[in-house]
């Protein structure tokens, strides 16, 4: 499951902040634990045609990133990462498609850590920032760790574990949430991370903590975030370079899609 957010809002008009508050957003919850008990009636009906164990894995959330990305979607049930920001996809330095970004004005960059490789910027803004949200939009740097544990426990309720017509639970199956919390230590001292994690850690099944890094410690991010002003000169530049012409989409084939350095470009 991705894109929970977009589908929050389109559907429901409810923003994070109005989903960790669970009896304004009971209705999306209660359908959220509708599609929950449908999946699994259907994965058991499935699983039964076939003569197989039926999967206990059949709600697990993970963050989906190749599908999310290419639909500009929130990954999994992450917060969009940042508004506007630079996509850096790696190229073969003599690839002929990287003279024709760099004609049309999209950033490229040579890279010193891989020779022979470089990295054209594509200016992206997620699907979710144009959706009218206003004010209400949160990001992951946004948002609390109190109200990132909070929505963990949510998800896990109503759709890991499910709850019947009545709201009792379901039987738990043991699936997960695969969720990276993110906060920034300039924000947060050590003790209040300590009594965060010390309150909500026994509450959930499992999630990952990152502190938010330096992005300048690193020759480029594959997804670099850049103020509004920023966003908009390079798509100015883009357009103005292009002479009317409407071929800009990103021309990345199979040959880029491909993970044979393990580092996988999207």
């Amino acid at each position: 499951m991705t894109g929970i957010h977009e589908f929050a809002w389109n559907q429901f008009g409810y923003s994070f902040r109005d989903l960790v508050d669970e009896e304004k957003s009971k209705d999306f919850w209660l359908t959220i634990a509708r599609f929950k008990r449908a999946v699994v009636d259907e994965s058991e009906k499935y699983a039964k045609k076939l003569g197989v164990n039926i999967p206990h894995t059949n709600t697990t959330i993970k963050p989906s990133g190749t599908v999310s990305k290419l639909f500009a979607l929130s990954e999994g049930a992450h917060l969009p990462a940042m508004r506007e920001y630079m996509r850096w996809v790696q190229f073969k330095e003599d690839d002929p498609v990287v003279d024709k970004y760099r004609k049309r004005k999209f950033p490229v960059k040579e890279l010193k850590s891989y020779q022979g490789t470089v990295a054209v910027g594509f200016p992206t803004q997620p699907e979710i920032c144009r959706l009218g949200m206003n004010g209400k939009l949160v990001t992951a740097s946004e948002a609390t760790m109190e109200e990132q544990f909070t929505w963990l426990m949510l998800l896990e309720k109503y759709w890991i574990v499910g709850v019947d017509e009545k709201g009792k639970p379901l039987p738990d199956t043991g699936n997960q949430v695969s969720y990276t919390l993110k906060y920034d230590p300039e924000k947060i001292t050590y003790d209040q991370y300590k009594e965060v994690v010390t309150k909500y850690q026994s509450q959930i099944k499992t999630c990952s903590l990152m502190p938010k890094i330096d992005e300048t410690a690193y020759e480029y991010q594959p997804e670099e975030s850049v103020t509004s002003n920023d966003f908009m000169r390079v798509i100015r530049e883009i357009n103005e370079a292009s002479n009317g012409e409407d071929d800009l989409l990103e021309d990345i084939n199979l040959e880029h899609l491909k993970c044979e350095t393990g580092a996988c470009p999207i």
